[in-house]
């Protein structure tokens, strides 16, 4: 007979605990990791003098011209947007994933397909949080370039603008803050926004990539795990083998979301540098000598394109490629071991009904007398649990000796639930 289910159920997200944590245990990594951002904007941002390709003689050079501290410009504003999105995308992605499973993956089969409900939920949550985060990217950005010192500020804006033979008037020495301020006012909110599109076109790629890489990668290091297994126990039998069995989920998780941050990394770099490029875009409206104001100049992601491609050539898509990966990689592993964590300090019991509770009552009397009057029955070597003796609205599933399933359980299944989808990483600034 099998056992009885459990009273409690351990599945529930308590999103208050939810976003606490993820709080608490976001902010240093992002700030560690900020000067491999500065790196990268720099290599992919215009620039009056050649950068270098290697990520250590820039962070070398900028601190030798301009200190430490300008490795970490717009840390603060960068941060503060990031862990806000990253607790939206992943609170997005979690409760969405909790309801369709409640409401029985409302009739579509297709949705019990792990890759598939992993793909639509992953992509749904990013494009929800893209919005969020563009005006932390944009203000961010333009403060790193600004203060790394590798591209001119607004007062040195070219002379002349496509279409005018006349002399344009040199605008006057000004600060970040003064530019910031001079561009929102004449592109309005639509400054805080500039670059959304290319953020998204940038997303499809990563994501499209991401989520077949992960699941490929964390096949193959399963089976390797496996394989290894099998060769310790066809030598000799050893009750602790290597690597531990608690271990399992922490190397497939790191390794496979390591490979699935390169592929993401390299699938989304084109649009990545028509983004940076027209963020970090000082852009000011120029007058001519009588006080004229002329059109500014345009950036549009088609544009901009286009010029990368016809002055710099197709391999400059890819410039700073390597300096984010450098932060995509750990960030990738990084992002599913805390916010596993997070998941699991923030689980709620959440007890039966009173008709549920009487049902478990009455299970666990007749268990109990099943087991009473059938002592000399043999316990099968492998226990399938009853769907009428099932408390539980979902499909029956094996319970010998494990808890209900949620995202850190550590041995994962063939046919998996929406709890143990392929970790989420923010793609916007991997």
């Amino acid at each position: 007979m099998p056992p009885v289910p459990q009273s409690v159920d351990h599945s529930k997200i308590d999103f208050h605990r939810y976003y606490f944590y993820a709080t608490l245990y976001n902010v240093p990594p992002i700030l560690l990791m900020y000067p491999f951002r500065t790196v990268r904007l720099l290599q992919q941002s215009k620039s009056q003098s050649p950068v270098s390709p290697s990520v250590f003689k820039v962070m070398r050079e900028v601190q030798r011209k301009n200190g430490v501290q300008a490795l970490f410009a717009g840390s603060i504003i960068f941060t503060t947007g990031l862990t806000a999105s990253k607790i939206l995308q992943f609170a997005t992605y979690d409760y969405t994933a909790q309801k369709i499973k409640e409401h029985r993956y409302f009739g579509y089969p297709v949705l019990r397909n792990s890759n598939v409900l992993s793909g639509i939920l992953g992509t749904f949550s990013a494009i929800v949080t893209t919005f969020f985060i563009v005006p932390f990217n944009m203000i961010s950005q333009q403060l790193t370039i600004a203060k790394a010192g590798t591209l001119p500020n607004a007062s040195n804006i070219p002379l002349y603008v496509t279409g005018s033979t006349e002399r344009l008037e040199r605008p006057q020495p000004m600060t970040i803050s003064q530019s910031l301020r001079a561009q929102f006012k004449q592109e309005g909110f639509r400054f805080l926004f500039r670059g959304y599109y290319a953020t998204l076109l940038s997303t499809g790629p990563f994501f499209a990539a991401y989520f077949p890489a992960y699941e490929a990668s964390r096949g193959w290091v399963k089976d390797g795990i496996d394989y290894i297994r099998e060769i310790q126990a066809a030598r000799t039998p050893n009750p602790n083998p290597f690597p531990p069995l608690k271990s399992h989920q922490f190397i497939i998780s790191s390794v496979a979301g390591t490979m699935a941050s390169i592929a993401g990394v390299l699938a989304s770099s084109p649009f990545d540098m028509v983004k940076t490029r027209i963020q970090t875009e000082q852009r000011l409206q120029p007058t001519n000598a009588s006080g004229i104001k002329l059109p500014l100049p345009s950036l549009k992601w088609v544009g901009v394109f286009k010029d990368i491609l016809k002055k710099e050539g197709p391999l400059a898509f890819f410039s700073g490629t390597r300096a984010r990966a450098m932060l995509a990689v750990p960030g990738g592993a990084f992002n599913f071991i805390v916010f596993d964590y997070v998941r699991s300090q923030s689980l709620k019991e959440v007890h039966p009904a009173p008709k549920q509770a009487e049902r478990q009552v009455m299970l666990e009397t007749l268990f109990a007398l099943d087991k009473q009057f059938n002592v000399e029955e043999p316990e099968p070597d492998v226990v399938f649990p009853s769907i009428l003796l099932s408390t539980s609205t979902s499909p029956a599933q094996d319970t010998a000796g494990e808890e209900v399933h949620t995202s850190s359980t550590i041995m994962k299944q063939a046919n998996e639930g929406p709890e143990q989808l392929p970790p989420l990483v923010l793609q916007q600034e991997n």
